[in-house]
């Protein structure tokens, strides 16, 4: 009796730990954001632009590696294990599923870089590129787009979310330590810390980047804002933190899974808009040149770092950048894309996880980015230079289409549901993994949402704008880097000891 109460005890005081440690490391954080923002930022800014100079083959290798990862675990005989156990049954319609993770994955950047990014490569490509302005330029712009945003960064997300999922039992919720079953369980809770602190990097970095957005257009819509930028930016940040509050509250069915669901309708029908009231035989034709350039290019951008420094410089500054913001969303997407996809094949879970979001990814920027390049060579000002104009891009492209006031409040109003879409599911995954519960408390998830609100506040008080968010993602990613090759390895072992003891079950045969 006294063994019993004795354990019971020490039950409850790693759960008091497992609570405490996370709150408190966020709580100095959250405080030093907001009191000495620039200060924050500048650190952050400087620990990312290092590892990128020290470790831009690794991040590369990384990215590469993970689509190979796809390839082989797609195409192997653990295509058709079950995640969850062969008894587990999808919770969630199909077509619920793909909104639910693509919203989670990729979220406002498609908005914001939709119509911006072919425009900036165009206008400022590669400097080992064709000139720019040209049609040659505008030939690999969208090229270049696709690789940031389609196969790699979903496998990278792939990656995560196998490793989580493949380990996910009923008393053994999704957590980014799961697959690690051989550590001890402070091992694992260590592992588990240092992912509350990246998904609050990466969740910064998508609502930071949101709220930027948000702000542009509500600046073009009602002129309200123009001199004090921060002013509107922080209202919108309140206003936000309390709708994605509210929804987290509700759990995945009635909050996160209605959100994911309103935010595929929205951008389906904008998209449909843009095809048909912009230079349509223009996008058509971008979409087969983009994907013959991509596919042409795909395994000399996938391996190459660029020789020239100052295109190597380039590759730092878009590509490998990209790729480790991928790599900062691991723990959330990867946690919440497995919490979801219980019930489903490997074979379905990866087609889903990487192709159906890849070819929806390369269609959405044929339709922007090709409307932004037909503007744009027409003689259209975008007003798109540099990171701080990239914000009103897809506004500038709706302007030059019929019914521009409307079409603009849509794109408003989907950049507001994609961003509470992921900080809701942000707050939802940060409190499962301080509360280890696949239902976590509701308490937990109105404290996670209102952390986040606390950081994003610093970010942009900082004054530092978009440069601060891309820098907070690539410092959240560096200890997940190691973490997603750790994970990766796990997956393989998991693998070839199947595989071995369904070859000595065989054998006894």
């Amino acid at each position: 009796m006294a063994f019993t109460s004795s354990c019971s005890a020490q039950t409850v005081n790693d759960r008091r730990i497992r609570r405490f440690i996370p709150h408190l490391l966020v709580g100095i954080i959250a405080c030093l954001s907001i009191a000495a923002p620039q200060q924050a930022a500048g650190f952050v800014q400087g620990l990312s632009g290092q590892f990128l100079v020290t470790f831009d083959w690794l991040t590369l290798a990384i990215a590469t590696g993970a689509v190979l990862f796809f390839a082989g675990v797609a195409l192997s005989p653990i295509g058709n294990r079950r995640l969850g156990g062969p008894e587990a049954r999808p919770e969630f319609h199909l077509v619920t599923w793909l909104a639910m993770l693509f919203a989670a994955g990729m979220g406002a950047g498609l908005v914001f870089w939709g119509a911006a990014e072919p425009l900036m490569h165009t206008l400022t490509p590669p400097p080992d590129g064709p000139s720019a302005g040209t049609a040659a330029a505008r030939h690999d712009a969208l090229a270049i787009t696709q690789f940031h945003w389609s196969i790699h960064a979903w496998s990278i997300y792939a990656v995560a979310a196998l490793a989580i999922g493949m380990n996910v039992t009923p008393d053994r919720p999704p957590l980014p330590s799961a697959p690690f079953t051989q550590l001890r369980s402070r091992g694992r809770r260590l592992i588990d810390w240092i992912a509350v602190l990246a998904v609050i990097f990466g969740i910064v970095a998508s609502l930071g980047q949101g709220i930027l957005q948000m702000g542009t257009g509500t600046q073009r819509l009602t002129g309200w804002g123009a001199d004090h930028p921060i002013v509107i930016q922080l209202t919108l940040l309140g206003t936000l933190t309390i709708a994605y509050v509210l929804s987290a509250s509700q759990g995945l069915r009635r909050g996160i899974a209605v959100l994911s669901n309103i935010n595929m309708a929205i951008a389906v029908g904008l998209a449909v808009f843009v095809l048909a009231a912009g230079p349509t035989a223009d996008i058509l034709r971008t979409l087969v040149e983009s994907l013959m350039a991509y596919g042409e290019d795909f395994i000399s951008l996938s391996t190459s770092l660029r020789a020239p420094e100052a295109a190597r410089e380039w590759t730092r500054d878009w590509s490998l950048t990209y790729f480790l913001w991928w790599v900062a969303w691991t723990p959330f997407v990867g946690v919440f894309i497995a919490r979801i996809s219980r019930g489903r094949t490997v074979r379905t879970f990866m087609t889903g996880v990487v192709l159906v979001p890849s070819v929806v990814t390369l269609i959405w920027f044929a339709v922007f980015g090709g409307t932004a390049l037909s503007l744009s060579a027409s003689g259209a000002d975008l007003g798109v230079t540099d990171f701080r104009t990239a914000q009103a891009a897809t506004y500038a492209v709706l302007s030059h289409l019929p019914w521009p006031l409307l079409t603009q409040t849509i794109a408003l109003l989907l950049v507001f549901v994609f961003v509470l879409t992921s900080a809701d599911s942000g707050a939802y995954v940060l409190a499962m993994f301080s509360s280890a519960r696949e239902e976590p408390p509701v308490a937990e998830r109105i404290f996670w949402g209102l952390v986040l609100a606390a950081v994003t506040a610093g970010a942009l008080l900082s004054a530092q704008g978009q440069n601060a968010t891309r820098a907070l993602a690539v410092s959240g990613s560096i200890p997940l880097a190691f973490l997603l090759c750790a994970q990766a390895i796990a997956v393989l072992a998991q693998m070839i000891r199947r595989d071995d003891g369904s070859r000595q079950a065989q054998r006894r045969r």
